[in-house]
C-alpha cells in the first residue's frame, strides 16, 4: 500500500514539474520546448485524474492557439471538455475554463455563433460555481459582450456591459 502511495505522489511530482518546466518554456517564447515538456506533462497525467489530464490537455490547447493552430487547439480543448466533465462534472469550473478556451478558438476561427453557446454555458458555470467579483467570471463577461456584438446582437452586448460596470461599481 505504501509503494502504491510512493508511485501516485512522484507520478504528481513529475506531472507539476513537467508542467512547470512547460508553463517556464512557453512565458519565454520556448514553444517547441513548451510542447515537449506539456506532452510529457499529459502524459504523466493520464494515470493520475482529470482534472491534471484536462489541465494538461489545456494547456496544451492554449499553447497551439499561441503558435496558431487553431485546429489543434480546437481538439485539445474539446477533449479537456470531456475529460473534465466526466471526471470532474458537468458543473465545474475547470469545465468552464477549458470552455472559455474552446470559444476564444471559435472567435480566432470567425466562427462566432459557435462560441456564444459555448461562453454562456461557460457564463452559467461560472456563476453557480463562484463568488460574484471572481476575475474568471469578469472575463467570461467581456468574452461574451464582444462576441454578441461580432454576430449582432446589441441588445445582449449592452446588458453584458451593463453587468459588468456593476461588478467593476461594487
Amino acid at each position: 500500500m505504501i509503494l502504491l502511495a510512493g508511485c501516485a505522489s512522484s507520478s504528481q511530482l513529475l506531472w507539476e514539474e513537467y508542467t512547470a518546466a512547460g508553463l517556464q518554456a512557453y512565458a519565454a517564447g520556448q514553444y517547441g520546448r513548451s510542447e515537449m515538456y506539456l506532452q510529457r506533462a499529459a502524459q504523466k497525467a493520464e494515470d493520475l485524474g482529470p482534472r491534471e489530464l484536462g489541465r494538461s490537455l489545456n494547456n496544451l490547447g492554449e499553447l497551439a492557439r499561441r503558435r496558431g493552430r487553431t485546429t489543434e487547439a480546437e481538439r485539445f480543448f474539446e477533449r479537456a471538455v470531456k475529460v473534465k466533465e466526466t471526471g470532474l462534472g458537468l458543473e465545474d469550473p475547470d469545465v468552464a475554463t477549458s470552455l472559455n478556451n474552446l470559444a476564444q478558438v471559435y472567435v480566432t476561427q470567425q466562427r462566432q455563433a459557435d462560441a456564444v453557446p459555448v461562453l454562456e454555458r461557460s457564463l452559467k458555470i461560472q456563476e453557480k460555481a463562484l463568488d460574484p467579483d471572481h476575475p474568471a467570471l469578469r472575463r467570461t463577461l467581456t468574452l461574451l459582450a464582444d462576441t454578441y456584438r461580432q454576430v449582432g446582437r446589441e441588445n445582449d452586448a449592452f446588458a453584458t456591459d451593463v453587468r459588468i460596470k456593476m461588478l467593476r461599481a461594487e
